[in-house]
């Protein structure tokens, strides 16, 4: 299960916060407000009111295993706490900026993802953080996106019309990225080969779907594998 920290209940962390308690995921909540923190105290019992201004503070309090943290708070604060989370080494570490020139020093902190957020922007990146599939999100008009994503092992060898990705998924395949990085158009007789990254467009609820449902859906097909190897050595004894 992931394990995800919100530091900083703003507008920006309540909108991530609301997004991770629909999901399988194991949420921290850290704010020295006591009131913004009981108030999600009974979805997420991670729940801890405390000055993060101090890296031993957050050592204490965050496990080493922790894949993500989402910082939301003023100016310094956002600064200290960037670095903080850096000097721990945490793989993720997205933090909302007011402006070009704090993002910039957020970046050199350690950040490795800065956003200027709005509602919106919650729901785009929340998938980032669960898909070892998606590379890249670019919204377009309204709720229609395009979306970078490695093809799922489930599709490897699979040709695009065995897909079935719109009939299944509703999502339009634009074209596939070679191992040169480049993008050029398939037929519908394309075989889907492993490492390659796919350019789909959607609109961002199939996306996001998609996005978190193929890792599942291999874990699965590879779980079903090992089953049916097991049954295969047991009735060639």
């Amino acid at each position: 299960m992931k394990q995800i920290a919100i530091v900083g209940l703003g507008h920006f962390g309540k909108s991530i916060l609301e997004e991770l308690l629909s999901l399988d995921v194991d949420v921290f909540i850290i704010d020295r407000n006591k009131e913004a923190v009981d108030a999600y105290r009974d979805l997420s019992p991670n729940s801890v009111v405390m000055d993060v201004l101090n890296v031993e503070n957050l050592r204490k309090i965050l496990p080493e295993t922790i894949d993500a943290v989402i910082i939301d708070m003023g100016t310094e604060a956002a600064i200290l706490a960037a670095s903080y989370c850096a000097k721990l080494n945490i793989p993720a570490i997205i933090v909302k900026a007011d402006s070009e020139t704090l993002a910039e020093i957020l970046t050199l902190v350690g950040a490795t993802k800065v956003v200027l957020p709005n509602k919106e922007a919650a729901k785009r990146i929340t998938p980032l953080l669960f898909s070892s599939t998606l590379l890249n999100y670019m919204p377009v008009s309204g709720k229609l996106s395009i979306a970078e994503l490695k093809i799922p092992d489930f599709l490897i060898g699979k040709t695009l019309a065995e897909s079935k990705l719109r009939e299944k998924y509703r999502l339009n395949l634009v074209s596939i990225r070679d191992q040169n990085g480049e993008y050029a158009m398939c037929p519908a007789s394309y075989v889907f080969n492993r490492n390659d990254i796919g350019l789909f467009s959607g609109n961002d609820e199939d996306l996001n779907k998609f996005a978190i449902v193929a890792p599942k859906e291999d874990r699965h097909n590879r779980l079903i594998e090992k089953f049916m190897q097991f049954i295969r050595r047991k009735d060639s004894r």
